[in-house]
């Protein structure tokens, strides 16, 4: 039988299908606002083997979003305080720790041999590693999530092998787009709640990336849904593919709207 704390997650997920869980790895880079939330509601899913990678600490603007950001838990490694987090819920999870963060040193590494890969780093962050990534992608044949948090909605983006990467992603998004709104082109922001966007854009402009608990609770949601239905693809246990590349999803609360678009069709 399954633990304990997972009784009202087998009828759903069977006892077939948590064991195929099981046999997963999730290689996730950052637990900021999106990784956080979304790792630790894949841990109470039953998936029980993680790559982490995170060198950041806690601090106080991190309390408004991320899940494991509390008074006690300030200064404190996120890595360390996500552990702690998962292993009380699952003391028996398998845990690979790369505390220093995804590096060109270890990317490959990381990657080599996990069945799905959330790379979850903050947009100014790490362009060297996200140069690198696509080809081992191709070496490992391996999928990419990765999610941002959108005022008090989402956008999720996955990428698979022989799919279209995210350069040429981002590119074609660019060429259908005529402007950015904040930091997302506007193929993206006509998605999401108007005065939000620009208000959004406007906390840009001062240099301040505006979030809200909603939309982190939105993304670790949207992430760690996708990534069970690609754990689970084959299984009989969904109903349909991951969505990748050209297309997307968003998910807005405020505007109470979910949608699939296609960046190849444009807006």
């Amino acid at each position: 039988m399954a633990e304990t704390f997972l009784n009202r997650a087998v009828p759903i997920f069977t006892e077939e299908g948590l064991a195929v869980l099981r046999g997963k790895v999730v290689a996730l880079a950052g637990l900021g606002g999106v990784g956080g939330g979304a790792f630790l509601a894949l841990v109470r899913c039953g998936v029980t083997r993680f790559r982490l990678a995170e060198n950041g600490v806690f601090d106080p603007p991190d309390m408004n979003r991320q899940a494991g950001a509390l008074g006690q838990t300030m200064g404190r490694p996120k890595l360390d305080v996500y552990v702690e987090l998962a292993r009380s819920i699952n003391p028996a999870l398998e845990l690979e720790c790369f505390p220093e963060g995804v590096t060109g040193g270890n990317l490959e590494g990381f990657l080599a041999g996990a069945d799905v890969y959330v790379g979850v780093i903050d947009v100014e962050k790490g362009h060297d590693i996200k140069a690198m990534t696509p080809a081992l992608l191709e070496k490992y044949d391996l999928p990419m999530f990765t999610c941002g948090a959108i005022g008090f909605g989402a956008l999720l983006v996955a990428h698979e092998p022989g799919g279209m990467m995210p350069e040429a992603f981002w590119r074609l998004v660019r060429e259908r787009s005529d402007g950015n709104q904040g930091l997302l082109p506007s193929l993206f922001g006509d998605f999401f709640n108007r005065p939000v966007m620009d208000r959004i854009a406007g906390g840009c402009a001062s240099g301040i990336l505006p979030t809200t608990a909603i939309g982190a609770l939105a993304a670790n949601t949207l992430l760690a849904c996708e990534v069970l239905t690609c754990l689970l693809r084959g299984t009989g246990l969904v109903d349909r593919e991951p969505v990748f590349a050209p297309r997307f999803t968003v998910v807005d609360f405020l505007n109470q709207k979910l949608a699939v678009g296609d960046a190849s069709l444009g807006a």
